[in-house]
């Protein structure tokens, strides 16, 4: 059997916490690294239907893209969300193990599932690390040129979204694609599409003035929500465990946007 701490040693090979962000929070964040693991889910976050899931499903172990707390915690009591999770995982005795920029970088991780999914050839970081086989985001091409317009219906259908916006002239030519996953709004993520002379840029959480100042260089956007961007990363998750203990995916449809009308 499985202890929390030979998992975390196995994440550590595909994604070192080495790889995380300065400002992130990642590794076990809940629990005994001596307990034995039977019975993992996996969700992107750790919310409390997700906890309730996992103590209804006799889970003891809980992995997570997005980190349960970022800042220090000052008090733990059932007043707030965060104290109420706290306080159910540990009486329930289940361990949380977050990855989160460092599986964003890491091969195999949120970045290149989401090219594969999407259908990129020959792909680099979007922004590389020292090891220039990691970094946030993805540039690659597609197999065929198309228009921005049907590349985004195809995004739509690739990803199993119910809509999807896209910002940019409909009809222009598609080649060359950059990607990154969750919000990738950040400038530094924008202008490295632009600079690499990208024809268009999917990822999620695009904001008005970002997209405004983005389309003045003549790339195209493609807001897929900072959800559709990285659920898909659940799988590959699930695919390195799978074989050595008990993993399943969270049931629970954590996309915090619903749609109306026709899409």
């Amino acid at each position: 059997m499985l202890t929390a701490e030979q998992i975390i040693s196995q994440f550590e090979e595909w994604a070192p916490m080495s790889y995380a962000e300065d400002w992130d929070n990642v590794g076990l964040l809940i629990g005994d690294a001596g307990a034995p693991v039977k019975k993992i889910l996996v969700a992107l976050d750790a919310t409390e239907e997700v906890i309730g899931e996992a103590v209804a499903g006799g889970f003891d172990f809980i992995i997570c893209h997005h980190p349960l707390v970022y800042n220090p915690i000052k008090r733990v009591t059932s007043a707030d969300s965060t104290g109420r999770k706290i306080i159910s995982l540990v009486k329930n005795g289940i361990g949380c193990f977050c990855a989160h920029t460092n599986l964003d970088k890491a091969v195999g991780g949120v970045s290149d599932c989401l090219a594969e999914k999407i259908g990129l050839n020959y792909v680099s970081p979007l922004i590389k690390e020292e090891n220039e086989c990691i970094g946030i985001g993805r540039v690659g091409f597609i197999s065929e040129e198309t228009t921005l317009s049907r590349l985004a219906e195809n995004v739509k259908i690739s990803l199993n979204l119910p809509s999807l916006r896209f910002s940019g002239s409909s009809d222009k030519k598609i080649k060359k694609v950059a990607i990154c996953g969750g919000d990738g709004s950040s400038a530094r993520y924008v202008d490295a599409a632009i600079s690499q002379n990208c024809d268009a840029y999917i990822t999620g959480d695009l904001r008005y003035h970002c997209v405004q100042e983005a389309l003045e260089s003549g790339i195209g956007l493609i807001d897929i929500t900072h959800y559709g961007s990285e659920i898909l990363v659940v799988d590959a998750i699930i695919s390195r465990f799978k074989n050595q203990v008990e993993i399943f995916p969270s049931s629970i449809d954590g996309q915090v946007f619903k749609h109306i009308g026709n899409h």
